[in-house]
């Protein structure tokens, strides 16, 4: 049972078709906090309580300032195999422009004052990319509060309800990432910083 002086904190997840995605869902609701997750297809979760579901297009800066107005905070999961987007060039390649990413999330966070960012991605993978050294100088620059969170990828097919009620190896190593990424979220320690999980 929550306590009434906790505040509930309402979080925007990108990426939440993803087993590291299904973690943090699932901390963010064992915390009792909300969880808003954007997607391109609303009924490609199933509803539970404390989780909502909105369209969102990680692309489209509007589509962003719209998705998250109001929320505390966005954790964005960049390795997910299914990121929300409407334009049908992402939705044909697998692979994901980064950049096109974080240029959105730099323009649309602060449309509608939402400050908090953590980026999620298995940075040592991507760091030889030009578009990967062009997003990070330019989140470098930006006064939103951002965090990245280096993550390595976490298997495949996890989704909450595995995570949730499964007791294994690879689903307690997803849970310690989420919590860790939870953790960040709720109380600050690496604003402007970029912070590596090895588990």
């Amino acid at each position: 049972m929550r306590n009434l002086e906790t505040p509930v904190l309402k979080f925007a997840v990108y990426g939440a078709h993803s087993s590291l995605g299904s973690g943090v869902l699932c901390e963010l609701l064992a915390r009792q906090h909300e969880a808003v997750v954007l997607l391109d297809d609303l009924n490609s979760m199933s509803a539970r309580p404390g989780l909502r579901q909105k369209l969102g297009d990680l692309y489209d800066p509007t589509s962003v300032a719209e998705s998250v107005a109001g929320l505390d905070g966005v954790i964005c999961l960049f390795d997910s195999p299914k990121l929300p987007t409407a334009a049908d060039e992402y939705r044909q390649d697998s692979r994901h422009d980064l950049y096109a990413a974080v240029d959105s999330l730099l323009v649309g966070l602060p449309r509608v004052q939402v400050q908090r960012l953590l980026l999620v991605a298995d940075f040592p993978a991507l760091e030889g990319e030009p578009d990967v050294q062009a997003a990070l100088q330019r989140l470098a620059a930006h006064p939103l509060d951002w965090t990245l969170i280096s993550a390595p990828p976490q298997g495949k097919g996890l989704d909450l309800e595995d995570v949730m009620t499964v007791s294994s190896e690879a689903i307690r190593t997803v849970r310690r990432l989420a919590a860790a990424i939870v953790d960040e979220l709720e109380r600050p320690q690496h604003q402007h910083e970029r912070i590596d999980l090895h588990l």
